[in-house]
């Protein structure tokens, strides 16, 4: 560890008077090397700061960003089990960017992942210095001393951590400090409510739309409905006659689409009269070259896409040779379409522009990335710019964009006064960042039960490409997914498709189109063996214990033993095999999502032709779970929101045009659809991994091969609206 390291932790103990005498805490955190590189930061220093109150209370600052993940509360769970503090005595408050807390961000599945073993040592860190403390002022060993819910205790001695402010804060912080034993943890893998739960069913201001400042004024923006278009001109005439409305303007498109498109910013000083004054004007749009008209063109790109082959990102053993002799040849294409984020809380925003400093609030996953394109708006500089970013309704991977951000940004800096910037829903659709469709073509060599040789062929509309990133396969295609290294001759190539229509990172980005394309065909080729679907996957695993290598998210392997556990659990907890339900079809599906294995089992009724899903059995292997309640709640969204993507969800055109605008067209799972979700986890020490994403990706082969059971139709497109299936 270099000096200059051991430096920035020792100086950052600070001490500060309070009415309570309380003890301030800062420390600095380093990151594990474990944590994938973010297309935005790279960044990967993180802060924690606690203030420990004198009357034996304590507050913790939580410094991601929660998008219902529950990051708030399993955070400061895990600094407050080190720490020995009571958790009914801990206040966990929303931290703002901080240039010393690194990367302040939220998505793919890594908040615990990454900040466990920091947090950890962080907590024993103050935890050791403070126990130090005592023992010098009591002249004993600190070995004799101990810690019990935020006191130190040395025989008849006991002092509160806060008595303790002013010795520890003349102590070196310890780099190596001693952690609990994870036998004596009182906290983590304890069931913890939500810190925010109250203040969320009782309505209290949580939330980007909740949020006010003094002196602001609202504004909405007019989009195309032709993604990307260009604005040519607008007449205004009719909307400004409106009482209230304080100005309109063109919004301008900055170089990436992610970060701002062209449109029409409507000002005003109530929300209403911004929204009606925006469906009074009239506006020309110039649309982009080669724009997507409709689905059906899209297919023909695709098979254009596949018939070109690709670069090849995989190429193991001789793949042609193997199809040249084998007299066993399956084939099979899937699709997946266009989805939006959908979420509950339209996008929203707070800019206050003033001229030589910026405030913003508001939900999103990437406030370090809000801050710097307020920067480069304005040019004003970063240290100048304050970020509150609030809870956020539903996220998913939208806001990691901040294209909303942008334009609060711009209006304020333009009008000179702050500015709440809302989108109506039909903005949300026109204006979002959709799941990329894509396009799967299998091909496997099969002797007897055996697959000898897989080739996959994929064309999609990459999210990278359309922001101008590389490579373009990045979040497309996994040459290492299961069943790579499972067979001897394997190939996977890439043809990337631009198109005009917006894509960004949807919950578990790529892995969930895949994932559904994989695990289908893999459920084609068990049923052409003559197995069972579960003892197929188990002899294409194997009986090794082995690391398969994995350069993607959730690497840099995954291990066979772990994932045919959580195949043989859920095997065992619904009586797959034994238990035969009247009515009832079943389908299988299982992999390695994020670092977090899963194993699901899908129980559907075909109700004179319709679907039903009955229930769902699922089995995650995630490491230590921090907060078990959470976990659970965790995985039974993602089976819950996959269910409603698979069930309805795609984005149809009419000549370039979304049809669907709002929830009246864009049909959404409903509660009384929703089936029993069954949830356990493997016990282990193993470190902690994420569970926001893992059960979304694999809901969908599960339930497709359940519906194969029930219909004896291969659903190889979805959703399953289209087949007339519900």
């Amino acid at each position: 560890m270099s000096n200059s390291l051991k430096t920035s932790r020792r100086t950052f103990l600070k001490v500060s008077g309070t009415a309570g005498g309380g003890l301030i805490l800062g420390f600095n955190l380093y990151s594990c090397s474990t944590m994938p590189d973010n297309p935005i930061f790279s960044n990967l220093e993180i802060n924690a700061f606690i203030l420990i109150n004198g009357d034996g209370t304590a507050t913790i600052k939580a410094k991601n960003p929660d998008i219902g993940q529950g990051v708030k509360t399993s955070l400061p769970m895990i600094l407050a089990e080190e720490l020995d503090l009571p958790w009914e005595k801990v206040t966990v408050e929303q931290a703002e960017l901080d240039g010393r807390l690194g990367s302040q961000f939220a998505g793919g599945s890594t908040g615990v992942k990454t900040n466990y073993d920091n947090l950890r040592n962080a907590g024993a860190s103050v935890r050791d210095v403070l126990v130090r403390a005592a023992a010098n002022r009591w002249e004993v060993n600190a070995e004799d001393c101990k810690t019990e819910d935020g006191f130190v205790i040395s025989g008849r001695n006991k002092l509160h951590y806060g008595h303790l402010a002013e010795e520890a804060a003349q102590l070196e912080l310890s780099e190596a400090p001693p952690l609990k034993d994870p036998q004596d943890f009182k906290i983590i893998g304890k069931s913890k409510s939500d810190v925010d739960i109250k203040k969320i069913v009782t309505g209290q201001p949580l939330y980007g739309l909740d949020q006010e400042v003094e002196g602001m004024v609202y504004a909405t923006v007019l989009k195309p409905e032709v993604f990307n278009s260009t604005l040519t001109s607008f007449d205004d005439v009719e909307a400004r006659k409106l009482s209230g409305v304080i100005d309109i303007f063109k919004i301008d498109a900055m170089d990436n689409p992610v970060n701002r498109v062209d449109g029409v910013a409507v000002i005003a000083e109530n929300l209403w009269t911004a929204f009606k004054a925006k469906k009074l004007i009239k506006a020309s749009w110039k649309e982009p070259k080669g724009y997507i008209t409709s689905l059906k063109q899209l297919k023909g790109d695709f098979k254009k896409g596949l018939a070109a082959k690709g670069e090849v990102l995989r190429n193991d053993g001789d793949v042609a040779a193997e199809f040249q002799k084998s007299g066993n040849v399956i084939e099979a294409t899937y699709e997946v379409p266009f989805i939006s984020h959908s979420q509950m809380e339209p996008m929203n925003f707070i800019a206050d522009v003033r001229e030589n400093e910026v405030f913003l609030v508001g939900p999103t996953q990437t406030p370090g990335s809000a801050n710097a394109l307020a920067s480069r708006i304005t040019g004003i500089p970063r240290e100048n710019i304050q970020v509150k970013f609030t809870r956020i309704g539903g996220g998913f991977g939208r806001r990691l964009g901040n294209d909303y951000a942008s334009e609060a940004v711009f209006i304020s800096h333009k009008i000179k006064k702050p500015v709440k910037l809302v989108w109506s829903r039909e903005n949300d659709f026109l204006g979002d960042l959709y799941r990329p469709a894509g396009c799967y073509h299998f091909k496997a060599a099969m002797n007897g039960t055996e697959v000898k040789a897989f080739d996959v062929n994929i064309c999609t509309t990459s999210r990278y490409l359309y922001r101008g990133g590389s490579p373009a396969h990045g979040t497309e295609a996994f040459p290492d997914q299961q069943p790579a290294g499972m067979i001897p001759n394997f190939r996977v190539s890439y043809s990337p498709l631009l198109t005009n229509i917006p894509v960004g990172a949807l919950r578990t980005p790529g892995v969930n189109a895949t994932t559904y394309a994989y695990q289908g065909f893999i459920d084609e080729l068990a049923e052409k063996a003559g197995m069972d679907p579960i003892d197929f996957q188990l002899q294409m695993i194997g009986d090794e214990d082995r690391d398969m290598p994995y350069s993607d998210h959730g690497g840099p392997t995954y291990n066979t033993k772990r994932l045919r556990a959580v195949i043989n659990l859920v095997k065992a907890k619904s009586g797959w095999g034994q238990v035969n339900r009247e009515g009832i079809s079943r389908g299988f599906a299982a992999q390695m999502v994020f670092g977090t294995y899963v194993a699901c089992i899908v129980d559907v009724r075909n109700i004179s032709g319709k679907i039903k899903v009955d229930k769902v059995y699922i089995t995650a292997d995630c490491g230590r779970v921090i907060n078990p309640i959470g976990a659970e709640a965790q995985v039974q969204g993602g089976v819950t929101d996959a269910i409603s993507a698979a069930f309805y969800e795609s984005l149809e055109l009419q000549n370039g045009k979304p049809q669907a605008q709002n929830f009246d067209q864009y049909q959404k799972l409903r509660m009384k659809d929703s089936p029993e979700v069954d949830v356990s986890f493997i016990a282990n020490g193993e470190a902690p991994q994420g569970l926001g994403e893992p059960s979304y990706p694999i809901l969908f082969p599960a339930l497709t091969n359940a519906v194969y059971k029930a219909t004896g139709k291969r659903v190889r497109e979805l959703p399953l609206k289209k087949h007339g299936l519900v």
